[in-house]
C-alpha cells in the first residue's frame, strides 16, 4: 500500500532517452513517498523529519510534477510557528530535533518555498502573511554575519560524491551565498509588497553581500579548498551558485564560466562533483552560459558518480548518497534531495519556463539533444493547460505547443539554416528570415541562437520546420 499526502499529479513528462524517463519516474517515487503532510527526507529509517535543506531544493520540482498549494501552505505556517524570538529557525520543521538555528542552505527554505507559491501559483498572500517572519529570519541572518560573511554552517553543500561534509566546497561559500539569495529575495518580496524602504534597505544589503562575497571568495576562481596536493581540482559548486544569482563581476563572467566548463571536462570528465545543493543549480547555470550539451552529458552519464549509475545499480527511487552504501550508516535508497535535476527535464528538454508569476507569461525553448528523437511535457498550472511536444527526423522538426486562454508565451523554434522553411499547419510562417502570414496571430520577436522566437497568444500551435537539402 504506497501512502502519501493527497497531492494532484499536475505534470507530465516523457522522452525518448529510457536512461532520463527512468530518472525522473525515480524522482517521482522518492517525491511522493516523502510526502507526509511534512517533506520528509526519507520514508525508511526512524528519522523522517522535514529537513528543510532537502524542502528547498526540490520545492521547484515538487510543483512541476504535482498541485502541491495546500500542501506548502501548511508547512510554511509550520515553519512559522517553529520560529524564535530572535528570528532563527531549525533545521527540521517541524523541530523535533531542534536544531536552531538552521544552517543557511537549511533556513533558506522559508523564503525559497514561499517565493516559489508566489512565481508558481501567483499566491502573494503567503508574501503577506509571512513577510515579517520571514524578515526576522534574514535580520537574524544579518546578526550572526561577520562583515557581511557568515562563518557558521554545518552541511554546506552536502553529500558530494565520496564525502558527506564537501572536502572542495567551503561551507562560509554556501553560508554566505544563501545569506545573499535570501537577503535579494526578501527585496524582491518587499517590492511586490509595496514596501518601498524595506525595498531600497534589502536591495542595498544585498549589493552590500555581494561585494563582501567576492571580495572574500573571489581569486582566479572561486574559493575551493584542495584535497591533496595532487588533487588540485577546483569546485565546481563553488563557481556555480555566485554564476547561478549572476554575482560575478562582468570582467570576470566569461574566465568563471570557461574555468568551470574546463574543469567538467578536463578533471571530472563530464561528471558531477557536486553535493545536494551544486545539483540543485549546476545544469541551470550551464544551460544558460550556452552549455546544455555539457548538462545533459552529465546528466545522463551511467558511471560513477551519477544518476544513471544509480540507475545501471537496479535504482527504482534516488539514493541519499551518490555511492552504492549497504553499511549500516548514511545509506538510504530513498531520498528526494537530489531530485532536482527533473526541473532541468521540464525547463529544458521539454522547454517549459515561466517568466511571470502564475505562468501568464511563458517560454517555450527545448534543447534538442543530438541522440534523442523527442521530448513532451505538460503542466496544468492557474489558467490551464500548457503542452510542449518535439520530434525530430531526418527531414524535419515538429514542435506542438498549447497556450492556455489569457497567457501569453514566447516560443522558440531551432532554425540552423536561414532555407529551412517554418509552418504553422499548412501554412508558411517564416522564409528566408521573413515572417509569412502575419495575420495568424503570430509575430516574429527575433532570429538568435539558431532559434527562431515568435510571440504567441493563447491557442493550439504545431510548427513544422522543413530542412532545406542542399543538394
Amino acid at each position: 500500500l504506497f501512502l502519501h499526502s493527497n497531492v494532484a499529479e499536475t505534470g507530465n513528462f516523457f522522452c525518448s532517452n529510457e536512461l532520463i524517463n527512468k530518472i525522473h519516474s525515480n524522482i517521482i517515487w522518492s517525491q511522493l513517498s516523502n510526502l507526509m503532510s511534512i517533506p520528509t527526507d526519507c520514508p525508511q529509517r526512524d528519522e523522517r523529519h522535514g529537513w528543510m535543506g532537502d524542502a528547498q531544493l526540490i520545492t521547484e520540482e515538487s510543483m512541476l510534477n504535482f498541485n502541491m498549494s495546500r500542501f506548502y501552505t501548511k508547512y510554511l505556517r509550520d515553519i512559522k510557528l517553529c520560529q524564535k524570538s530572535d528570528g532563527s529557525i531549525s533545521d527540521v520543521v517541524p523541530p523535533y530535533w531542534k536544531l536552531y538555528p538552521a544552517d543557511p542552505a537549511w533556513g533558506t527554505a522559508y523564503l525559497t518555498i514561499a517565493w516559489y507559491m508566489y512565481w508558481y501559483y501567483n499566491d502573494i498572500r503567503i508574501l503577506d502573511q509571512h513577510y515579517e517572519s520571514m524578515k526576522m529570519y534574514v535580520e537574524f541572518l544579518s546578526s550572526i554575519a561577520e562583515k557581511n560573511i557568515i562563518t557558521i554552517g554545518k552541511f554546506g553543500d552536502w553529500c558530494p560524491p565520496m564525502c558527506i561534509v564537501s572536502k572542495r566546497t567551503p561551507i562560509d561559500l554556501v553560508s554566505t551565498w544563501y545569506y545573499y539569495h535570501d537577503t535579494l529575495l526578501l527585496s524582491k518580496i518587499a517590492k511586490i509588497l509595496g514596501k518601498e524602504d524595506n525595498y531600497e534597505h534589502y536591495s542595498k544589503k544585498a549589493l552590500e553581500i555581494k561585494g563582501a562575497f567576492n571580495k572574500r571568495f573571489l581569486k582566479r576562481t572561486y574559493e575551493y579548498i584542495k584535497v591533496s596536493f595532487t588533487d588540485r581540482a577546483l569546485s565546481q559548486t563553488s563557481n556555480v551558485l555566485p554564476l547561478y544569482l549572476y554575482m560575478v563581476p562582468e570582467k570576470k563572467e566569461k574566465s568563471i564560466v570557461n574555468a568551470l566548463v574546463e574543469i567538467i571536462i578536463g578533471h571530472y570528465d563530464c561528471h558531477i562533483d557536486t553535493g545536494i545543493v551544486g545539483t540543485r543549480y549546476i545544469f541551470e547555470v550551464l544551460t544558460a552560459r550556452g552549455f546544455p550539451e555539457i548538462a545533459y552529458k552529465m546528466i545522463t552519464q551511467k558511471s560513477f558518480p551519477g544518476y544513471g549509475y544509480m540507475i545501471r545499480e537496479g535504482a527504482t527511487t534516488l539514493w541519499e548518497r551518490w555511492e552504492k552504501l549497504e553499511s549500516s550508516g548514511m545509506n538510504s535508497q530513498n531520498h528526494i534531495m537530489l531530485g532536482s535535476v527533473d526541473t532541468w527535464f521540464y525547463n529544458t528538454l521539454a522547454g517549459i519556463k515561466s517568466l511571470s508569476p502564475g505562468w501568464n507569461v511563458f517560454r517555450i525553448k527545448p534543447f534538442i539533444a543530438k541522440d534523442m528523437t523527442f521530448a513532451q511535457a505538460s503542466l496544468k498550472v492557474i489558467k490551464g493547460l500548457i503542452y510542449s511536444a518535439w520530434e525530430k527526423t531526418e527531414s524535419q522538426f515538429k514542435l506542438r505547443v498549447t497556450i492556455p486562454v489569457g497567457c501569453k508565451s514566447e516560443v522558440w523554434i531551432p532554425y540552423r539554416n536561414n532555407k529551412n522553411i517554418i509552418y504553422e499547419g499548412e501554412n508558411i510562417i517564416l522564409k528566408e528570415e521573413k515572417l509569412i502570414n502575419s495575420q495568424l496571430g503570430i509575430k516574429l520577436k527575433t532570429i538568435e541562437d539558431n532559434y527562431a522566437v515568435f510571440n504567441l497568444g493563447s491557442g493550439d500551435f504545431q510548427f513544422i520546420v522543413k530542412y532545406h537539402n542542399e543538394s
